[in-house]
C-alpha cells in the first residue's frame, strides 16, 4: 500500500474515530486494509468519494443514520462474514460492495428508514434474502414513505385497510397483487334483494412476504403476537 493511500486511510479514520458505533462501523472504517470481507477492494484508489463519505460523520445526521443502520444490523460471526464475503465474490458484488452499502446509508432518507436497512442488510449477510432481494428491499425502503411501511408490517392481514388505499401502494410496489371480480351483495334482507358490484381484494405477493418478514424481525417487539410473520 502506497504513502499516498495509507494517508487516506488515516484522515477517513480520524474522522470517526471518537464516535460511539458498535462493530460493523468499525467494518466500514477498517475495511480497506484488515476487514475478512472487504479487505480486498481497491475502493481507497478513489480517493476522493471514501474521505468525503466519511467527513459526513461530523455533520450529525449521517452518523446518527449510521448508528441506527448499525444497531438495527447487529454483529456477525467471523463465519458469517466469510460466508458472505465469497457470495460477493461469487456474483461480482465485492469489489463494489462497500462504495454501494455506504450509497445505501447515505440515501436514507430517516434514521427511521436506516434501521429497516440494517435490519435488510442483516438478512443478506446471514443469506436469509439474496442479493437481487436485497436491492429490492432498499428500494421499496427508500420509495414508500414511512408511515406506509409501518401500516404495511402492521396491517398486512386487514381487508378493510388494504382496500382503503393501501393495497394500490403496495401494487406499485409489486409487494400486492390486485383482484377484481365481479360479486354480489344483498341490499333488502326482507326481499332478499341483491345487486352485482365489483369487487377489489389485494393479495401480498411473495416479495411482498420477503420483506414482510424482514420488517417483522427488526420491529417485533413492536407486533402482536398472532400477527408476527417469521416466513
Amino acid at each position: 500500500m502506497t504513502d499516498a493511500k495509507k494517508g487516506i486511510i488515516a484522515r477517513a479514520k480520524g474522522a470517526v474515530e471518537n464516535l460511539p458505533l458498535a462493530d460493523y462501523a468499525e467494518t466500514l472504517l477498517d475495511s480497506c486494509v484488515e476487514n475478512e470481507v472487504l479487505k480486498q477492494i481497491p475502493v481507497i484508489s478513489t480517493g476522493v468519494a471514501t474521505i468525503k463519505t466519511y467527513l459526513q460523520f461530523k455533520e450529525g445526521k449521517f452518523k446518527k443514520k449510521v448508528e441506527a443502520f448499525v444497531e438495527s444490523a447487529g454483529s456477525f460471526s467471523s463465519e458469517e462474514w466469510a460466508a458472505f464475503s465469497e457470495t460477493l465474490e461469487r456474483e461480482g458484488k465485492k469489489k463494489e460492495f462497500i462504495n454501494v452499502l455506504l450509497d445505501v446509508i447515505e440515501k436514507a432518507d430517516s434514521e427511521e428508514k436506516s434501521k429497516i436497512l440494517g435490519g435488510v442488510f442483516r438478512r443478506l449477510v446471514k443469506e436469509e434474502i439474496g442479493y437481487p432481494q436485497f436491492e429490492d428491499q432498499v428500494r421499496f425502503t427508500n420509495d414508500m414513505q414511512t408511515i406506509n411501511i409501518h401500516f404495511f408490517m402492521h396491517s398486512y392481514h386487514n381487508d378493510y385497510v388494504l382496500e382503503n388505499s393501501l393495497g394500490d401502494i403496495l401494487v406499485n410496489q409489486r409487494l400486492a397483487k390486485r383482484k377484481i371480480e365481479f360479486a354480489t351483495k344483498t341490499i333488502n334482507i326482507a326481499a332478499q334483494t341483491q345487486e352485482q358490484y365489483i369487487k377489489v381484494s389485494y393479495e401480498i405477493t411473495g416479495i411482498g412476504l420477503a420483506y414482510l418478514t424482514s420488517l417483522h424481525q427488526i420491529y417485533k417487539d413492536k407486533i402482536d403476537a398472532e400477527n408476527l410473520y417469521v416466513g
